[in-house]
Formats: structure tokens, sequence, C-alpha cells
């Protein structure tokens, strides 16, 4: 993820970057931040799980963001559109999350367009692959460039795979 990130970072630097990913996904917010310090970008958080967990890890010390980096969304309109960041919820096409919004021309602060590009940093979770469609269609509609997980590695799995599964079962020897 981290190389197709940086591909994207630097293959894009005329565009506002706007990935979503999974807010319980700290590691990937993390590399997000750090891809965008690294390319001289300012990062805004948006939707309510995003701007929580991102608040706590900080608080907890589990991310780390260099100072001035992190701006609220409300402050948009003060940078270039390519200096900016945006890391949001919404990466199951869930109504009312803040990408959701954004497609549907609802969010009260973003407002996509030609010079956006959208990065869905997941893959749909079973029985939410129309929901996932409906906004990359709604996103093109509005004329930003998508980016998902089929064309580039944006995503890898979090979840332990089978052969994992049955160390830990061994290990633990659970009753």
């Amino acid at each position: 993820v981290g190389r197709s990130l940086e591909y994207i970072f630097n293959t894009n630097p005329d565009k506002r970057i706007i990935i979503a990913t999974f807010s319980s996904n700290v590691h990937r917010v993390q590399q997000i931040m750090d891809m965008a310090v690294k390319h001289g970008r300012k990062v805004a958080v948006t939707g309510r799980s995003m701007i929580n967990i991102v608040r706590a890890a900080q608080d907890l010390n589990y991310m780390h963001i260099p100072q001035g980096t992190l701006i609220d969304i409300t402050e948009l309109k003060r940078y270039n559109p390519e200096k900016v960041t945006i890391i949001t919820t919404g990466s199951q096409g869930e109504p009312m999350s803040a990408l959701y919004r954004m497609a549907y021309s609802d969010h009260n602060q973003v407002t996509l367009g030609p010079s956006d590009l959208v990065v869905l940093s997941s893959s749909a979770i079973p029985g939410n692959e129309k929901l996932v469609g409906r906004v990359v269609n709604e996103l093109m509609k509005r004329g930003a460039n998508v980016v998902y997980e089929k064309m580039y590695d944006v995503h890898v799995s979090g979840h332990a795979g089978q052969e994992e599964l049955k160390l830990i079962m061994s290990i633990v020897k659970p009753k």
C-alpha cells in the first residue's frame, strides 16, 4: 500500500487527493498522513468516526502528526487544492458518510470536481458492492478521478489469514 500511495502522490501533484478508508485502520491513516507530509500537503479529516479516532490516536501516541499538518475541514478554502489531502470515512458507500455526501454534493465543506482524485483505500465488504458502485458513479459524475483496489494496491486486509488463525488457536488453546 505504501508504494501505491507513493505512486499516487507522485503522479498527481496537481490534484487535491481525497482518500477514503476505515477510520479504525490507524496505521493506514498514519501512512496517508506521512505521505501528505512528504509531499508538502496539509491534511483535513472528515467524518465523525475519522475525526474521533484521529484525535484519540494522537492523544494515546498511536499517531504522530507534525505540528501544522492537520487543518480543520472548515479551513480548506485557505489552501490551494493541490496542497491538500483529505482523509474521509465512507469507503463502503454508507449513506450519510462524508464521502457519500461529497459524491452527492451534500457535504457542507467539500465540493468535488475534475481537479480531485478520490482513492478508495478499501475493498467492498460483501453486500456493500452496490453501495460502493453507486458512490463511485456519483464521484465520476462530479468529474473526479477515482482510484480503487482493482486499479492499484491501495488496500490490504487487516484480518488474519487461515494459517495465522490456526497458529494463534494452537498457541492460545481456547476452550
